[in-house]
């Protein structure tokens, strides 16, 4: 039970420095840069291994 927390607070950890990352380049760049494109992706894929790690616990 003590893994699956330090897990769960692993990917939160990622997912919100994933999300602040986003929301830096996209304040730089624009919306439809290609660097924000990239990291909206990468948090889109952590995001969907949390929940699909939701649903097997």
């Amino acid at each position: 039970m003590l893994l699956d927390n330090i897990e769960k607070i692993t990917i939160n950890d990622i997912i919100e420095n994933l999300r602040e990352r986003m929301h830096s380049l996209a304040v730089s760049y624009g919306l439809s840069h290609p660097q924000v494109l990239e990291a909206s992706q990468l948090l889109d894929h952590e995001i969907s291994k949390y929940y699909h790690q939701l649903r097997n616990h």
